[in-house]
């Protein structure tokens, strides 16, 4: 029988903050990115592995690791395709994002793969 996940599992995982800006599609008139979510201060895991890998356009992109938080941070967002995350002062770029699901399909959590 498949169980639910137990988010008590991952919580004691959680050890580090992290600051997370969502870009919507589209530019302001000034032509910066329009923000459609911004957390401050979320517990998160960080994991720092660095892999290469090649885009669907051909070129060569530098994952330098993930970010791991509990839960669905954007459930009105159905995608979630570009943004920032700041971790221990440094700022990377969201190259893109999961949110693997409970067998009752609520989220269990988001995990985001930063360049």
């Amino acid at each position: 029988m498949i169980k639910k996940l137990n988010p008590n599992h991952l919580k004691r995982l959680l050890n580090n903050k992290c600051d997370v800006i969502v870009y919507q599609e589209g530019l302001s008139e000034e032509g910066e990115p329009l923000t459609s979510l911004d957390l401050k201060d979320q517990k998160c895991r960080f994991v720092e592995k660095t892999k290469i890998i090649i885009s669907p356009d051909g070129k060569k992109v530098e994952l330098v690791g993930k970010v791991i938080l509990l839960g669905d941070i954007a459930p009105n967002i159905k995608k979630i395709s570009g943004g920032e995350v700041i971790v221990n002062n440094s700022k990377y770029e969201i190259y893109q994002a999961s949110r693997p699901r409970n067998p009752d399909g609520t989220v269990y959590m988001t995990m985001l793969e930063l360049m």
